[in-house]
């Protein structure tokens, strides 16, 4: 019986919760900075528990959850989450990580196999396809942006981290990040008009 009455304001509490995040889905929609923030201090810390697992670092994992909550305060007005709030905010986590994976993965492919063969063999080889390799360059060189550019340079180039690339230009690591993925979206867009 004591089992039972458990299980009845489990689910009461459950259903009661889940009609608060509506509550405040609603009001964040409408454009309430408090709600917003009463949602994003409720879930802030378990998000960052799950991204912290994922990617194992607490700075990423800071960024994985500062993007999700600011995609979802810009994307606000379009809203239409159809789960509840805190199993799309998970999910949120799960799809921010396998992006960032796959994008930093295919970037350092990118430089890394067509760039450059070897980096222990202590000579950088050109490619075979000459131009591919002067379109490459060209769109690197485009980067304006000198720390950017050398952010990128050091990512990829010279296989540092984001916290050497910090130390080594003296800026903090989330800065680094941010110079990188400048360099990224230059380089990318450079290369689509080319390819």
């Amino acid at each position: 019986m004591e089992e039972s009455i458990n299980v009845m304001l489990f689910i009461r509490g459950s259903v009661m919760l889940h009609t608060k995040d509506e509550e405040l889905l609603q009001e964040i929609k409408a454009g309430n900075e408090s709600a917003f923030a009463e949602l994003y201090n409720h879930y802030q810390h378990l998000l960052l528990m799950e991204a912290y697992y994922k990617v194992r670092s607490y700075p990423e994992a800071e960024d994985i959850v500062q993007e999700i909550f600011t995609s979802l305060w810009i994307r606000r007005k379009e809203l239409s989450i159809s789960i509840p709030i805190k199993h799309y905010l998970f999910k949120a986590v799960h799809l921010q990580y396998a992006y960032k994976c796959r994008k930093s993965e295919v970037a350092r492919r990118f430089v890394q196999h067509t760039l450059y063969v070897s980096k222990e063999a202590g000579t950088n080889y050109l490619l075979e396809n000459k131009e591919m390799y002067l379109q490459i360059k060209e769109a690197i060189a485009g980067v304006t942006a000198p720390a950017s550019r050398r952010a990128f340079e050091l990512l990829y180039m010279e296989n540092k981290s984001h916290q050497e690339i910090a130390l080594d230009m003296n800026i903090k690591p989330q800065v680094a990040r941010n110079q990188v993925s400048r360099a990224l979206k230059i380089i990318r867009t450079r290369l689509k008009k080319v390819m």
